[in-house]
């Protein structure tokens, strides 16, 4: 065992330092004449102006727990919004929706299969993320709202076309777009903020324009590691070359084509996050900046500061399950449809 591990030690140094080498490359290259054709800017690498914040900003995030019982699946969340208002990038109001610490939202379904309740998990979820950012738009008219994470569903959220809860993810579509459409009625820009993103996009950009091995073992966020500096990001994009041919675009009607992302690293001692947007190129440098500013609260860990108090307001533990079940135990009693699975009761571990 000890002899793999220092073989695969061996591969990744030899696999950073090409990527590394790569990188530096691609920095010379983009100091002359370096465009690529989907890019919605001319520079492969810009600098991010560092101005102070005058912006009212939204975040929305999801907290979820859930379990598994041998005639049904139990489901939380609790989703909040947070408003903060600032000036001079000082924090001048702050406000919740629907409170700072909300009742979790129940659901039961009877026992699906594995995929399906994954499938379940994730839509209900996503269905109140997207119903609290609409209110929150609505209430509060921010200029940006934040979502933690992607601001399309994923591949893995689509359930089969056979599946009983495929018409779940249709109506979870219809109110993406009811989304989109509030906030540009009501001038908000919608934002995605992705802290782990494995997306290949950028790198399936470059692949197009040269050619190394380097590309094909990396996704974006390791390579723009080494690519980009602190308070650098990478041009804006189209979230997909072909809208009308990606399997959950397509789902968004016209709002497919305007969605778009870039890379930016606010801090050296963390990776780059990919930033999601809808929305055209009046406000690339204004989103970049708010996002750098905000982000910059701990050197190694390089998250907007407001998504993070979302993400605590929101957040679940088992004990909200486990009460969940006392109240379901006391007032359905002891039935075979609630009983524990055998993995949750094993008497000796």
């Amino acid at each position: 065992m000890r002899e793999r591990i220092l073989e695969i030690a061996s591969g990744i140094r030899e696999s950073e330092e090409r990527r590394k080498s790569l990188a530096k490359e691609l920095r010379e290259m983009a100091e002359k004449d370096f465009v690529l054709p989907e890019a919605l800017e001319r520079n492969l690498i810009l600098k991010v102006d560092s101005s102070p914040v005058n912006s009212k900003i939204c975040a929305v995030d999801g907290g979820l727990a859930a379990q598994e019982f041998e005639g049904m699946d139990l489901i939380l969340v609790r989703t909040v919004a947070v408003c903060f208002e600032y000036k001079n990038s000082k924090l001048t109001s702050h406000a919740y929706h629907p409170s700072a610490s909300p009742e979790p939202k129940i659901d039961a379904l009877g026992a699906l299969d594995t995929h399906e309740f994954n499938w379940h998990k994730s839509l209900f979820r996503l269905r109140h993320e997207i119903l609290t950012a609409r209110e929150a738009v609505e209430k509060f008219s921010p200029e940006f709202i934040f979502m933690d994470g992607s601001i399309v569903p994923q591949i893995s959220d689509k359930p089969y076309e056979d599946s009983e809860l495929r018409h779940v993810y249709n109506e979870l579509a219809l109110e993406y777009q009811n989304l989109f459409e509030s906030a540009e009625k009501n001038n908000c820009m919608i934002v995605g903020v992705i802290k782990d993103s494995r997306g290949r996009r950028f790198i399936e950009m470059l692949a197009k324009r040269i050619e190394n091995e380097v590309l094909a073992t990396s996704n974006d966020t390791i390579f723009l590691q080494f690519l980009l500096n602190e308070g650098e990001r990478t041009f804006s994009f189209p979230y997909a070359s072909h809208e009308k041919e990606n399997p959950i675009l397509k789902d968004l009607g016209e709002w497919s084509k305007k969605i778009n992302a870039f890379y930016i690293r606010p801090c050296e001692g963390d990776r780059p996050l990919r930033v999601e947007f809808v929305g055209d190129g009046k406000k690339f440098e204004q989103l970049a900046s708010i996002i750098l500013s905000l982000s910059r609260i701990n050197k190694r860990y390089a998250y907007p500061a407001i998504l993070i108090e979302a993400d605590m307001r929101a957040a679940l533990d088992k004990t909200y399950i486990d009460r969940a079940y006392r109240e379901l135990f006391t007032f359905a009693g002891l039935r075979p449809s609630i009983m524990k699975l055998r993995r949750d009761e094993r008497p000796f571990r």
